[in-house]
């Protein structure tokens, strides 16, 4: 109202108060909705606007030419303008006879005037007609967010996430008789972690790779510890390590003639594997005769589970051929030691001979039957041979082809 006396007083004539008085009690007062609708209007408009700063932020981040930025703002102007000109409609006096300021005070009256004798049902369409513009301009800055977002994830350097690898510990051994070698291996350690080995025998060891030698039977429990700067992080059991005992392949034998008993003192439940003269023989102890004279080589092989030893020894044999020579005989005693030669119960020979001289070195007798014996006379049939020593050869073959030869001498008796 006051912008309104301030209008009139500038036209010419007389200003009359009790009129303008009673010009104000015949206006209608506004109404509760009607202040409440311009309240409305007045919020609506004031979102927009900030919509279109928002916009207008976020169209900077835009990568689009610098040559489009005052057309889009100008647009964005135009929208807020043409919303806001929508809800705001209103008669207005002609602008062209009044100056700047009264232009514009006289449009704010003629504004309010308007919206307080404009029905409810005006604002309420009023109202309508604004809320789609705001509602179509949130979809362009939601979009605009998404675009800057998008923007700045791909200009961010990708980062390949740190993996770290959880340690592992194992142990491995070349053979579980003693003395065993097992061998200890961290793998995954970090440089500042150190792990401590325990072998199970009492014994220790430290590192990432490490050796411990078991010397005697038993089963054993490994551990692995991990630490860090002295605080344990974890420890880890290996699987349990059995060793056995590698055995001592060793054996004796005796021997009576050709007949010859190899043993050995191992008391252990363990297989046994003799190979003798190309035979084998799996008892603790075996016997065996041997036919041949020559060097052989005599193997025990021991093996308890799967730890196991050998051993190989040469035996020298020498095949005799027994028989008994006597060292003297009395030719004349008429049957009593009457005769000379080998006496003895296995007497089949392959081959046979025997000879006697006497000390110049003449031959008094030979025989090729191991059945006659010489009687004391050239060839058993000359002249009686006179007393005193005689020297003696016998040659024997047997048929594996083992063959003898005895020398001695004998005195003749008369």
């Amino acid at each position: 109202m006051s912008n309104l006396k301030k209008i009139l007083s500038e036209y010419e004539g007389e200003f009359n108060p009790n009129g303008w008085a009673q010009l104000e009690k015949r206006l209608p007062k506004p109404t509760f909705w009607q202040r409440f609708g311009k309240f409305i209007v007045g919020g609506a408009a004031g979102a927009l606007v900030v919509a279109g700063v928002l916009v207008a932020v976020l169209w900077n981040y835009d990568e689009k030419p610098q040559a489009e930025e005052p057309l889009a703002k100008a647009e964005i102007a135009n929208t807020v303008h043409e919303s806001t000109d929508d809800a705001t409609a209103v008669s207005v006096p002609d602008q062209t006879s009044m100056p700047n300021a009264e232009i514009s005070e006289s449009k704010q009256t003629a504004t309010a005037t308007e919206i307080a004798e404009t029905p409810n049902t005006e604002i309420a369409e009023s109202k309508v007609e604004t809320e789609p513009a705001k509602q179509t301009e949130q979809p362009a800055v939601s979009n605009e967010k998404q675009d800057v977002a998008s923007n700045t994830q791909d200009n961010q350097p990708k980062q390949t996430p740190k993996v770290v690898s959880e340690p592992s510990f194992s142990v491995s051994c070349d053979r579980h008789c003693t003395p065993a070698t097992a061998k200890f291996v961290a793998v995954g350690v970090e440089a500042d972690c150190e792990v401590m080995w325990d072998f199970g025998n009492g014994k220790q060891g430290n590192g990432t790779t490490v050796t411990c030698e078991y010397r005697k039977r038993g089963t054993y429990t490994p551990s692995a510890s991990l630490y860090r700067g002295g605080r344990l992080l974890k420890k880890v059991n290996l699987d349990a390590i059995a060793i056995g005992e590698t055995p001592v392949a060793d054996f004796s034998w005796r021997s009576t003639d050709n007949n010859y008993t190899f043993y050995t003192g191992r008391t252990l439940n363990m297989s046994y594997k003799w190979e003798i003269d190309g035979k084998s023989f799996a008892d603790k102890s075996v016997e065996y005769e041997f036919v041949r004279s020559g060097d052989y080589p005599i193997k025990l092989a021991l093996a308890d589970g799967e730890c196991s030893a050998e051993t190989i020894k040469t035996v020298k044999v020498v095949i005799t051929h027994v028989f008994y020579v006597p060292n003297a005989f009395t030719p004349d005693s008429e049957g009593v030691n009457s005769t000379f030669g080998p006496i003895g119960e296995d007497m089949d020979f392959k081959t046979y001979s025997f000879g006697i001289t006497n000390s110049r070195g003449d031959v008094v007798f030979t025989s090729t039957d191991p059945l006659i014996q010489w009687n004391g006379k050239v060839n058993n049939v000359g002249t009686a041979v006179e007393a005193g020593v005689y020297y003696w050869i016998i040659k024997t073959v047997d048929h594996y082809g083992n063959s003898q030869t005895r020398k001695g001498t004998v005195n003749v008796m008369r």
